[in-house]
């Protein structure tokens, strides 16, 4: 069961795309991240490390990349658990609508997913503002 959360933006697609999948924007606009490092390019497969506020270190790896439209972020955050963040921007009337949404799975995912998926899912509601308002404030002309 995934949990969402999605937001519109005047910023076209191209320009959302160009933020999101610059990693070391994150921490700019993102008030859960403090950094975030990877060990290659921004692409399928490519592992690295996330350092957030409230739980410190995660490992996370790159899915699914589908430049300028989508990727998963997964990550195990809590024992027989795995955290897969989805991360999309798409073309909407004068802009673009962004969405990020988790499924928790894992041998314990469904019961994190009941416990807690609606709590993370409305903590996107901050990263996708702050998201939206990065790239409006440094959208290009």
């Amino acid at each position: 069961m995934a949990h969402s959360r999605s937001r519109e933006t005047k910023v076209p697609p191209d320009q959302v795309w160009r933020i999101w999948s610059d990693t070391s924007t994150w921490a700019k606009w993102n008030p859960d991240v403090l950094s975030v490092s990877l060990d290659g390019p921004f692409a399928t497969g490519t592992t690295g490390e996330m350092r957030t506020k409230a739980g410190g270190k995660h490992r996370i790896r790159l899915e699914g990349v589908e430049p300028g439209r989508r990727f998963r972020l997964e990550t195990a955050v809590l024992p027989a658990s795995k955290f897969s963040f989805s991360c999309e921007v798409a073309p909407a009337e004068g802009g673009s609508r962004i969405s990020q949404a988790i499924a928790i799975g894992g041998a314990l995912g469904p019961v994190f997913s009941v416990v807690m998926g609606e709590r993370i899912a409305s903590s996107f509601v901050p990263l996708l503002d702050g998201l939206a308002n990065y790239a409006e404030a440094n959208a290009r002309a």
